[in-house]
């Protein structure tokens, strides 16, 4: 795998690789920059691979959910995202890593079609916006997201984390969403 390196230019795009084994790449053009794929077809536990390193995500909890991030193979939590909330409060969310450092994860735009994980002051350091810069009829189906990295987050130890657990957080929401929508389809 090729590092994540930051330019103005940068646009890699996360997409879906295999559609039954729930497995995504990010790339940019024809570089290989990172994976991601679900252990199971409808669970949440996930492997990440970045070259900045290799972490298992996994959603916990009902009353309280909150999704628990490790290096691969350790059994400590690196860091913990908490979501803000029920409904529309579910969407928004903190992610405290250990050693103190905090992030906040918003929508950014009115439609949440866009997410960003922010710092502490709210600037928006990684972007998720949904779809491709091109749209090709091999893509109608495949859920993807370009992803938007601001220059300032350039040399942050965690950005690719922040990479990879962002793209996570945007596949349980598309997901959620998804069910949601089922279920009142469902009732009529």
């Amino acid at each position: 795998m090729e590092s994540l390196n930051v330019t103005f230019a940068t646009r890699p795009c996360w997409s879906e690789s295999n559609v039954m084994k729930r497995a995504f790449e990010l790339r940019e053009g024809n570089r290989l920059l990172g994976t991601l794929q679900f252990a199971k077809s409808w669970g949440s536990l996930a492997t990440a691979s970045l070259a900045g390193g290799e972490w298992t995500f996994k959603r916990t909890g009902y009353f309280r959910p909150r999704v628990t991030v490790r290096r691969q193979g350790q059994e400590a939590d690196l860091a913990v995202y908490q979501p803000g909330g029920w409904g529309a409060g579910a969407a928004e969310g903190e992610l405290q890593i250990a050693g103190g450092r905090c992030y906040g994860w918003r929508p950014a735009n009115f439609w949440a079609t866009k997410y960003a994980f922010v710092n502490v002051g709210g600037k928006a350091l990684v972007t998720f916006k949904q779809g491709t810069e091109e749209n090709k009829w091999s893509n109608l189906f495949k859920f993807q997201a370009l992803v938007e990295i601001d220059p300032s987050a350039n040399g942050l130890e965690e950005l690719p984390l922040l990479v990879a657990l962002g793209w996570y957080l945007m596949i349980l929401h598309h997901d959620d969403d998804a069910s949601a929508g089922a279920v009142v389809a469902a009732i009529g």
